[in-house]
């Protein structure tokens, strides 16, 4: 091709604008979430299976063991974390819950049994919220500030009946990578399924879950290789995880791999899903928005 007649290619696909703008000259927000679905992975898809007890154990591992690794990770490493809980799985687990409030993590709203909201009602969903809410604040001691939906899915009603019962922020939808405002003042920190733990280490036969699990040293290079091009775009990073999955061994010491190198690069504000909301709320300036940009 003539270099001449070659269609000359915008800088900013080279040198990208930040999407958004962060706190003390950081280019990139992480947020570490794990969602502590428990017992209810299984629960919330057939309540017979209650009676499989090795389906069960292998759910019962993350609040038992997982949970408890990953905060000592935490505290080694000084990051924070928002931990999404069921309200089943708090009450099932109390002392599981009280230790994540006690290290100062976030705990957030997760449904109670796991439900998925597109199969609920108006009505049955705000009754699930207003149980979850309550069975959390009074095992954490702290009402929760943010909400993610069971499997990401949430329905048109969902942001304002968020915002009604007093919630700052969701964490369920996929449509950008840096927060954004719904209509009614809720703040939305989206999430992607790349950035998922499920997609890469779920499996179980019968029910059959997940595919054949991921070698670590994938999953290190697939995450870390968007973080870097995340960076570059000044978005936020929502790494989400499940104790059941990522609180095995050799992916607690993925986790540590890649939290290690992220605080190497410098470049990274790692904050909880409120922190992150209350700074966008205070700064409506920092979201760079394009010209494609159109309201939620």
């Amino acid at each position: 091709m003539n270099p001449q007649s070659a269609i000359p290619i915008p800088q900013s696909l080279f040198s990208p604008a930040p999407r958004f703008i962060w706190p003390d000259g950081k280019r990139c927000a992480v947020m570490l979430c794990f969602d502590v679905d428990g017992e209810t992975t299984a629960l919330s898809e057939d309540p017979a299976l209650a009676r499989r007890l090795t389906t069960m154990s292998q759910c019962e591992y993350g609040p038992r063991v997982g949970v408890p690794r990953l905060l000592g990770l935490l505290e080694h490493l000084g990051v924070p974390a928002t931990f999404f809980i069921p309200s089943f799985i708090a009450e099932h687990h109390s002392a599981m819950t009280r230790a994540v409030a006690t290290a100062g993590h976030e705990i957030g709203a997760h449904g109670h049994l796991h439900e998925k909201l597109a199969h609920l009602s108006p009505d049955q969903e705000e009754a699930v919220l207003a149980k979850s809410l309550h069975i959390l604040e009074g095992i954490a001691g702290a009402r929760p500030a943010g909400h993610r939906a069971p499997w990401f899915e949430i329905n048109p009603g969902t942001p304002d009946l968020l915002k009604a019962h007093g919630l700052l922020y969701s964490a369920s939808l996929m449509g950008d990578d840096v927060p954004f405002l719904h209509a009614n003042g809720l703040v939305e920190i989206p999430g992607q399924w790349m950035l998922e733990d499920w997609e890469q280490f779920a499996f179980n036969a019968e029910p059959a879950w997940g595919f054949v699990p991921e070698n670590c040293e994938k999953v290190y290079d697939l995450w870390m290789r968007e973080y870097e091009a995340m960076r570059d775009f000044g978005c936020c990073f929502t790494l989400t995880l499940h104790p059941w999955l990522s609180g095995r061994p050799s992916r607690v010491r993925l986790l540590e791999r890649i939290v290690r190198d992220i605080q190497a690069d410098g470049s990274a504000w790692f904050a909880t899903g409120s922190e992150i909301a209350r700074y966008v709320l205070a700064h409506p300036a920092a979201r760079r928005e394009t010209d494609l940009d159109a309201p939620i």
